[in-house]
């Protein structure tokens, strides 16, 4: 009988969303799940340098909700659902696919698009792996996305990219996260292309086992005379009902000359092991 209530508990668990405990496994040792929980990339502008281990699969989508405030002009708001796919492919480098998905922009006027967003192409490179003292640990981040959305809401054009991440874990469980790169976007009438800088700082608090708070600072420079800088901030929450899920919501506000903007995000983070390498 003992037997097949461990069975029957292992089953439960698993059904549930658990990863599978090690005193299922004859033979294997016990080890904490909670050493080794998820490192979602959102929510938060700053990305971290951490990589998903080597055979783990991670999605990481959200509900956004973002409303722009041009100066003498109606407010439009823009409803979306980003997602990041992320798959390990090595202990250091991990392949990535993300985009805003589908679209939708309400102006108050008909005729309101509603479409398809670009895709881009990403790799993350983590060339230090873990921090150490006032070394960061340091990752690369080359991309492309691709015009491969609806008219209303394509760059129309591939727009390469590229970030620096470096990132710092305190002994109390603090996260800190520095982030730059340049990335060749359509300048605000969408007419041209033109070189961006952006920077991001983050910071990210442990609460408990299952809650954590961040907050990010940010900043865009078109890199052409004429176009304005934007800067920005967000804070966010986070919950973990398992090491290998993450709830979250963030707020952020965007400030800049011609506009400014105001984003709400619920999101899901989930990761599976495929196999026998996980974390990162």
């Amino acid at each position: 009988m003992m037997g097949i209530r461990i069975v029957l508990a292992c089953c439960t668990l698993l059904a549930a969303g658990y990863p599978w405990p090690a005193w299922c496994a004859e033979g294997e040792p016990s080890v904490d799940p909670w050493q080794d929980p998820i490192a979602a990339d959102r929510p938060g502008a700053a990305t971290p340098p951490s990589v998903v281990g080597r055979g783990a699969f991670q999605i990481e989508t959200s509900f956004e909700a973002a409303t722009a405030h041009p100066p003498g002009a109606p407010s439009a708001t823009t409803v979306d659902f980003p997602t990041l796919l992320r798959l390990g492919v090595g202990h250091a480098l991990e392949l990535r696919f993300e985009s805003n998905t589908l679209s939708h922009q309400a102006s108050g006027v008909p005729g309101s698009p509603t479409g398809f967003a670009d895709v881009s192409i990403e790799a993350k490179w983590s060339v230090i792996g873990q921090s150490a003292g006032l070394i960061p640990a340091v990752a690369l981040l080359p991309a492309v996305s691709l015009p491969t959305g609806s008219a209303d809401f394509s760059a129309g054009h591939a727009q390469p990219g590229i970030g620096a991440l470096f990132g710092w874990a305190l002994r109390s469980g603090t996260a800190l996260t520095l982030a730059t790169g340049a990335s060749h976007v359509a300048d605000d009438e969408g007419d041209r292309q033109v070189w961006q800088m952006g920077w991001e700082a983050a910071i990210g608090v442990p609460l408990t086992r299952h809650w954590a708070v961040s907050s990010d600072l940010f900043v865009t420079d078109p890199l052409v005379e004429g176009l304005s800088t934007a800067w920005g901030a967000d804070a966010g929450l986070a919950f973990y009902p398992n090491p290998d899920t993450q709830l979250d919501v963030a707020v952020s506000h965007t400030f800049g000359e011609r506009a400014g903007a105001t984003s709400v995000q619920i999101g899901f983070s989930r990761r599976w092991s495929l196999g026998r390498t996980r974390g990162g």
